[in-house]
């Protein structure tokens, strides 16, 4: 290299390490560093040992002073125990000689939980369902609602902390709710599939053979098309129940009552329209009611019926039309009414035959 190359190299150079010092230098600060950076604290009669805690900094052995930002909300003293005074947000501060960190600090009042309710206590379901059951506490503001979930059974039944219970196979568990010493608990019932009802405890209330006019269970009949309202539970799909047509004529709604001679557990209904005919209903309500809950036999509209809801029906099939009962509710009488919401292309509802499918232990 001659000279000339090596001066234009040297003045590069220097250039270079000038530059450089343009740049601030790197500080390393001591930074304290404490076990938790958010904490709550809880204060009244019933927050006992839930209104201090201890933080641990470090590095061990090294001095930091700690300082309250709101000594009415909480207090610290030097070896960082944190003393609730307060209701309020605040934080704390743990500070080297040149950093320091900050924690936040929440204090409320400790409202302690003095019972709960579940939103249903038994539950029906079928391989891989899911249930949800929902808690109320007592009171609703209560502090610490750590509720703890467990299943007698986790083959039948599993549950999780948010009170999810998942149905897994075939018999019977108890999910239990506890807090403390309070305790729910919820009967599972994972059954067999559904089998369909023999009809032959099943009858009409008040069913009269000699007159269409209606009854304490049901609207009308047409004895004289079909075979009148027992054709509506007589297992022949090619009799059938249809409204009264002639002499003074029904018109919406429709509705019948079946008697099914035991209390069971209904999984679906069927129902089938008069085999050939389209002008039928497109769809029913279902009503359901415990032997308990028919106190007087005379009078159906005093039962305690229970709306099972809204069933869907194709007056242009043939067949049964089979559909779930969503609450798996336990009956003796099912009231299928049939509203003008429902109104096929006449004034007349016709039925070729109901069934009931069932859950057995």
């Amino acid at each position: 290299m001659n000279m000339k190359h090596f001066k234009y190299l040297t003045i590069v150079m220097l250039a270079i390490m000038a530059g450089c010092n343009n740049f601030d230098p790197f500080v390393v600060t001591e930074k304290p560093y404490v076990n938790q950076t958010s904490v709550k604290l809880y204060i009244g009669e019933h927050a006992g040992d839930r209104n201090t805690i201890q933080l641990i900094s470090s590095p061990i052995g090294k001095s930091y002073l700690w300082t309250s930002q709101d000594p009415s909300v909480v207090t610290v003293n030097q070896s960082g125990l944190l003393t609730a005074v307060g209701e309020g947000i605040t934080t704390v501060t743990v500070a080297s000689a040149d950093d320091q960190i900050i924690i936040d600090v929440n204090v409320r009042e400790y409202i302690p939980l003095t019972g709960f309710t579940l939103s249903t206590y038994s539950v029906i379901g079928f391989w891989q369902n899911t249930t949800y059951v929902f808690v109320t506490y007592i009171p609703d503001n209560a502090t610490d609602v750590a509720i703890e979930w467990s299943s007698s059974d986790r083959s039948v039944a599993e549950v999780y902390s948010n009170g999810l219970i998942k149905t897994l196979e075939e018999g019977r568990a108890t999910v239990t709710a506890k807090y403390g010493d309070i305790e729910q608990s919820v009967d599972v019932w994972v059954p067999a599939p559904p089998v369909k009802m023999s009809k032959s405890g099943w009858s009409i209330p008040g069913y009269d053979p000699n007159s269409d006019d209606g009854t304490i269970g049901y609207s009308s009949q047409q004895r004289n098309d079909g075979g009148g309202v027992p054709s509506i539970i007589d297992e022949d799909i090619n009799t059938y129940w249809h409204a009264r047509w002639s002499g003074s004529a029904s018109n919406y709604p429709h509705w019948f009552i079946i008697d099914l001679g035991e209390e069971v557990t209904i999984a679906q209904v069927g129902m089938a329209r008069r085999t050939g005919d389209g002008r039928g209903q497109k769809g029913y309500q279902v009503f359901t009611c415990r032997e308990e809950g028919a106190v007087d036999l005379t009078d159906p509209d005093t039962w305690d019926w229970q709306d099972q809801g809204d069933i869907p029906f194709d007056s242009g099939k043939d067949g049964i039309q089979i559909q779930p009962l969503s609450n798996f509710p336990m009956a003796r009488y099912i009231k299928v009414f049939i509203d003008d919401k429902y109104r096929g292309s006449n004034n007349f509802a016709m039925v070729g035959d109901f069934s009931v499918y069932i859950f057995k232990d």
